[in-house]
């Protein structure tokens, strides 16, 4: 049936107006951009971000947008400089009311940028150290939850080893702490060496500036009942001196753990995914949860970040590689093996 003019022009008009409540709609919705200093593939990362949504699901009135900056694959000075630049670029074209910066380049490369900024709050996750060297110390639009390794969950986890199997049991059980070079290692590591670990004894750190020097240390570790080597990261671990590329993480977990003399304790969950046999990690899917709602207080309580306080960790995750655990030939009371599964960070030997 042909339409009359009139009906045409009412049709015209109602889908203008529908069209246009659509875009008035979202363009004055909350905007949240979350960003990401790593890639969505990095473990940490994809982790935080399933914590995020737990949470940003139900936000069907937010505008949300995430920015990665990829800074594990590209770590040189004039690659950082250059995602920082398209950081702050992504930021100032999306004009976030709230932004979700995650671990430390973010905040250093883009998010300081906006400190104070008159209509945009700033949620930090994933710091590991002070937050000053970014501006964030007093300033009116800041709030978040910072990162903090669980060395006392790491230090019940050694005792319980050696008292679970008396055989083992050292008079003072030794730590042996290795890290990569990398910029986030360095700020955490007078943390760990100032950590109340007595009865254990701290043995120190030791630096790899590359993949030989880390095998080399890994090598020459007394094999000793009671001595344990810890370990966080080794993503930015050279191939060689004259090798820039970057050695896959979970070649050098595999080549360590099978290379070690002695058992490993990992300090990030993603550490049994790269073939550790145990690690005891702050909990990424908090972090993200946790920034999420910091973000979603803010908007409906209508808050600038400066009177949000500040948050600490309350939780971190066990994991376990059954297979890793049996060929070190360590046991650990059921509920380490029930809290790992409980958080799908068991991973079963295979039939």
């Amino acid at each position: 049936m042909k339409q009359s003019p009139a009906a045409l022009i009412l049709s015209l008009l109602f889908f203008a107006g529908v069209t246009l409540f659509a875009l008035v709609f979202n363009a004055t919705k909350p905007r949240v951009m979350i960003l990401q200093s790593y890639d969505p593939e990095y473990a940490w990362t994809r982790d935080i971000d399933a914590g995020i949504r737990r949470v940003s699901e139900q936000w069907t009135n937010y505008s949300v947008n995430w920015h990665y900056m990829n800074t594990k694959r590209f770590s040189d000075p004039e690659s950082l400089r250059y995602a920082g630049i398209v950081a702050r670029r992504a930021i100032e074209r999306f004009d976030p009311h709230v932004l979700i910066a995650v671990d430390d380049l973010a905040q250093r490369l883009a998010a300081r940028f906006f400190v104070d900024h008159p209509r945009m709050e700033i949620v930090f996750a994933g710091v590991n150290d002070s937050v000053e060297p970014y501006g964030y110390v007093g300033a009116k639009n800041v709030t978040g939850i910072f990162e903090r390794k669980p060395l006392q969950a790491v230090k019940e986890l050694i005792m319980t080893l050696e008292q679970y199997d008396p055989g083992r049991a050292a008079s003072r059980p030794v730590i042996h702490y290795l890290m990569d070079p990398s910029e986030s290692m360095a700020r955490d590591r007078l943390r760990v060496e100032s950590f109340a670990w007595a009865p254990l004894r701290f043995a120190g750190t030791y630096v790899a500036e590359d993949y030989p020097a880390w095998q080399t240390f890994v090598r020459a570790l007394p094999d000793k009942a009671g001595e344990y080597l810890l370990l966080a990261n080794y993503r930015q671990l050279r191939r060689s001196e004259t090798n820039p590329e970057a050695v896959p993480p979970d070649e050098v977990m595999r080549w360590t753990e099978a290379n070690s003399p002695i058992p490993i304790i990992g300090v990030n969950v993603f550490n049994v995914e790269d073939g550790a046999a145990v690690a005891v990690g702050a909990s990424p899917f908090e972090q993200g949860e946790a920034a999420a709602m910091l973000a979603d207080q803010l908007l409906q309580q209508g808050l600038r970040g400066g009177q949000v306080a500040l948050q600490s960790p309350r939780y971190y995750v066990v994991a376990i590689n059954e297979a890793a655990l049996a060929k070190r030939d360590l046991e650990l009371p059921q509920i380490y093996e029930t809290f790992a599964r409980t958080t799908f960070t068991y991973i079963d030997a295979e039939p």
